[in-house]
């Protein structure tokens, strides 16, 4: 529990000096909006009990003074933890809903697809080189943009089970370009990648990241990294659905695939594991990965132990 003290040490780091109110009940300090005009230059209380602030001359307000140190204050580390302290429940799912109405594709967005453009035609060739075949550039709506954030980059797309968008990644295809991935700014655990080309009523096949799900079957999606759990969407919905997965990440996670297929398999749902070694999906034909997918093991507790029983030198069991 953190005590009346460090809430003012926290306000300060990001806001300067305060003054206590009368019933010390308040934590008044300059407001960085309306620069607190006037002789009195302290004119933003902040509740020190739930971080509810309200600027006495501009009238600004809100339910969480973490967030507008995060958005005006230069210590954002300290911003961050003040913020994460007074957050509730439903500000964190009013949060979800902002991120998802922000998210959107550039204007000038145009499927590779049907653009023939010279920019086109290089990621068209990148992709292909790949291994994208032109059935997949459609299928995946994969589209570029001139935008500056989206230059050299090879945009895909992905929509929720209402075709709202609800991520997009950007994949560089220029070798000179540091950061390779330019990504949607919403949280993965809020994410179903391609939810709305997924039937959750059958097997469902999940890798990692875009570029492995090439040779999958339609029935695929990706996690966008290595790790879920109880916590994400894609989690919740495969529970929900009793819906049968496939985990197919890449061989240095099998660690985490053990302890994700244990946690699904503690909701009855139905796992195989792959056993590829070698090469990642993303690198295989698709005689590769049928293979593979054909061969998958279902996940059991006896499979478990044997694997523990292997890792346990590692220091990895769990």
């Amino acid at each position: 529990m953190i005590t009346v003290k460090e809430k003012i040490r926290l306000i300060e780091s990001c806001f300067g000096k305060s003054k206590l109110s009368a019933d010390n009940k308040n934590a008044i300090v300059f407001c960085p909006i309306c620069k607190s005009q006037g002789k009195d230059k302290f004119k933003l209380a902040i509740g020190i009990d739930k971080g509810m602030y309200h600027c006495w001359v501009c009238e600004s307000k809100g339910k969480n003074i973490g967030r507008l140190a995060l958005k005006f204050s230069i210590q954002k580390k300290t911003a961050t933890e003040l913020y994460s302290y007074f957050k509730t429940d439903e500000e964190d799912e009013q949060v979800r809903i902002e991120e998802k109405k922000n998210i959107e594709l550039p204007e000038d967005f145009r499927l590779i697809a049907t653009d023939r453009s010279h920019a086109g035609k290089i990621a068209r060739n990148y992709l292909k080189n790949r291994g994208f075949a032109e059935k997949d550039i459609y299928t995946f709506r994969v589209g570029i943009s001139e935008k500056y954030e989206f230059k050299n980059r090879i945009i895909f797309p992905s929509f929720d089970k209402d075709q709202n968008l609800n991520y997009y990644t950007a994949r560089t295809h220029n070798p000179d370009q540091k950061r390779r991935y330019q990504n949607a700014k919403v949280s993965r655990k809020d994410v179903i990648f391609r939810e709305f080309d997924i039937d959750f009523s059958k097997e469902l096949v999940l890798t990692e990241g875009v570029f492995d799900l090439l040779n999958c079957p339609d029935n695929a999606t990706c996690i966008l990294g290595s790790w879920i759990d109880k916590s994400y969407a894609i989690f919740k919905k495969i529970v929900v659905n009793n819906t049968p997965v496939i985990l197919c990440f890449d061989e240095d996670a099998k660690d985490k695939t053990q302890k994700i297929a244990k946690m699904l398999h503690e909701y009855c749902v139905p796992v195989k594991i792959t056993e590829h070694t070698g090469k990642d999906f993303g690198d295989m034909s698709k005689e590769e990965v049928n293979y593979w997918l054909k061969e998958a093991k279902p996940f059991n507790n006896v499979d478990r132990i044997s694997y523990l029983i292997k890792t346990i030198q590692s220091g990895s069991v769990y």
